[in-house]
């Protein structure tokens, strides 16, 4: 097994009722995202896991499935859900969302692995890659398989802690209490994420700006411009406004069409 990882965190956290699970893949998992991204990042990933294996207690359609929940896969889905984010510029595409590029790198990383594939199926892999590919998209993500909606719900969950649901996300009320999200951050602290979490984003539009237009990112780009600090802020925003608004360039080419259609 690539990657061995003697420092996993795999201890119990008593009020959380929550332990990360400690076997090959997570071990290869955990110690092959902190090979290859910051600590912070690492943490995040590692809060994450916590908050989905927490929800999925508690959470109603969690309890009212038909077949159980694929734990390990939404524990490998979390922990590498921000592959994306990589330090280690060879393993990112020049051309590609960071979700999609953090989908494809866990799904290589895992299948390098010596997965056995009697129990690691194509759907399994797929579950993993759509839970990493739809982490920040919670219109369709909730509406997939329970593994790639408990996955989205605890990394979100890690941005709101106690305030989880985010308002106009249902009324489940208080789901995390402050005692069990105070637990998992003094588990993984929080030191540096938010101040990476800009530059990371910002870097995304500096780097490739066309990946951004149609999604969150670009927000960061808006707000913060190419360097975290401002700067190039005004030129993003006139590319964006070129190409990050989706209706006008439907019209567009629905009208091009139109005059072809005509000429015929």
């Amino acid at each position: 097994m690539p990657f061995p990882s003697p420092q996993f965190p795999f201890h119990p956290l008593p009020l959380s009722n929550v332990t990360i699970p400690k076997t090959p893949f997570t071990e290869a998992s955990h110690a092959f995202l902190s090979a290859h991204t910051s600590q912070a990042t690492v943490n995040h990933c590692l809060r994450s896991v916590c908050f989905s294996l927490l929800l999925i207690q508690r959470l109603p359609n969690s309890a009212n499935l038909t077949n159980p929940l694929d734990t390990e896969a939404i524990v490998l889905s979390v922990l590498l859900h921000d592959m994306g984010w990589a330090k280690t510029k060879s393993l990112l595409s020049n051309d590609t969302r960071f979700e999609v590029d953090g989908a494809n790198i866990a799904r290589t990383f895992l299948t390098g692995t010596g997965l056995d594939k009697a129990a690691w199926d194509a759907h399994r892999l797929q579950l993993v890659w759509d839970a990493i590919a739809l982490h920040t998209t919670p219109s369709i993500a909730v509406h997939k398989e329970a593994e790639v909606a408990a996955a989205h719900l605890g990394i979100t969950a890690d941005f709101f802690g106690p305030y989880f649901p985010p308002p106009g996300n249902g009324k489940l009320g208080a789901v995390i209490s402050v005692e069990e999200y105070r637990e998992i951050v003094r588990a993984f602290p929080r030191e540096g994420f938010k101040d990476g979490l800009i530059q990371i984003m910002c870097g995304l539009c500096r780097e490739k700006p066309h990946t951004t237009f149609d999604n969150f990112v670009s927000e960061f780009g808006l707000e913060f411009g190419m360097d975290g600090k401002g700067a190039g802020k005004e030129d993003f925003k006139a590319e964006w406004e070129v190409k990050g608004h989706v209706m006008p360039m439907l019209f567009q080419g629905l009208d091009k069409c139109a005059v072809i259609e005509e000429e015929s």
